[in-house]
């Protein structure tokens, strides 16, 4: 892995700016240009908090590049180690890169081809985010999450198996959206007495076009397209973003079906095996394998996982997953009410 070559990060406008806050710890998001501002507000905007007097916050600053732009700090397209504990990711296809180092924070340099882009529309900066936030507690997974009265479900599938499909169900029917690919997972895996909790990263979701079309955000405004072919939309105001939430269930998603679905309990023995679509490649370069590994069996040791095919008809899949979550919610209670 080869250091960077980047100096001190450059002069931006103060006014272009605003303070975001995941899992209580503060990020003052800052740009060179309101184009480049506004390229990641949709994604963000749900964890915009007021500047806190005096608080401790790191820095992400974003600067816009011009179209001859290319990241010449490193070798080629990757991810690399930086000195001192930071990370960087570099691609080319439009050229963007993105680091994070301790000393100074998260940096991200685009041109607006990159800005503009399905994946970065989706999940500006989700390598740096995932480095700033990976620790031994705390892990960015690649997951959904959906909660009811105050408690969660952390949707799990392989990329094309449903996830996004499954949370927006949920959320048009009156879930409290907490992500559709990427969370933030709290998981305390030396504490089994602690409640795990998810935290919402981007407030965005990513749909291929017969599942829009049958969700019917098909007329929603699209932020941009994926090289999947995917659209990225924007969570609409009239659904609810919650910023975080505890997880007392796991749901897995299985192959599609035409009735109705049926969940089916998992064994102990398979929880942990299914939990491995959770490691994306956000989690892999960004994490040592062994972090994710305590994050997940901590997870699996604590929390009922179900096996859950994906059904078309949402009017019996949003109740599926309601159930369980309000099922999980209530043996928890239980649960605390018989240990005190």
């Amino acid at each position: 892995m080869r250091p960077a070559g980047h100096g001190q990060l450059p002069t931006v406008r103060p006014s272009l700016g605003v303070t975001v806050s995941v899992a209580g710890r503060n990020l003052r998001i800052e740009a060179t240009s309101e184009y480049a501002l506004a390229a990641i507000m949709p994604a963000v905007a749900h964890l915009a908090v007021s500047p806190p007097i005096g608080g401790r916050h790191i820095r992400w600053t974003i600067v816009e590049e011009n179209d001859a732009w290319r990241p010449h700090a490193f070798g080629s397209t990757g991810a690399y180690r930086i000195r001192g504990g930071g990370f960087a990711v570099v691609q080319n296809d439009p050229p963007s890169l993105e680091s994070y180092r301790p000393d100074l924070g998260i940096e991200l340099r685009a041109g607006r081809d990159a800005l503009a882009a399905g994946d970065f529309r989706a999940h500006p900066g989700s390598y740096a985010l995932a480095a700033w936030l990976g620790g031994p507690r705390t892990q960015v997974l690649h997951a959904g999450a959906v909660a009811y009265d105050g408690a969660a479900a952390l949707i799990v599938g392989g990329s094309g198996f449903g996830k996004s499909t499954t949370v927006l169900a949920c959320a048009m029917a009156g879930a409290g959206f907490l992500g559709d690919d990427l969370v933030l997972v709290e998981a305390d895996g030396g504490n089994d007495s602690a409640t795990p909790t998810v935290h919402c990263l981007f407030a965005t979701a990513k749909l291929n076009n017969d599942s829009a079309l049958a969700l019917g955000a098909n007329s929603w405004p699209v932020l941009g397209v994926t090289p999947k072919h995917k659209a990225v939309f924007a969570v609409q105001p009239r659904l609810k973003v919650m910023r975080s939430a505890p997880i007392v269930a796991m749901i897995v998603l299985a192959p599609p079906i035409t009735g109705h679905p049926e969940p089916q309990r998992l064994k102990p023995a398979e929880i942990l095996a299914s939990l491995g679509s959770t490691a994306a490649p956000v989690v892999c370069r960004t994490s040592p394998p062994a972090m994710w590994l305590a994050s997940v069996a901590a997870l699996a040791r604590r929390l009922p996982a179900y096996r859950l095919p994906v059904s078309w008809a949402f009017e019996a899949l949003e109740p599926a997953v309601r159930a369980i979550i309000t099922q999980a919610a209530g043996l928890k209670g239980t649960e605390r009410r018989n240990a005190s």
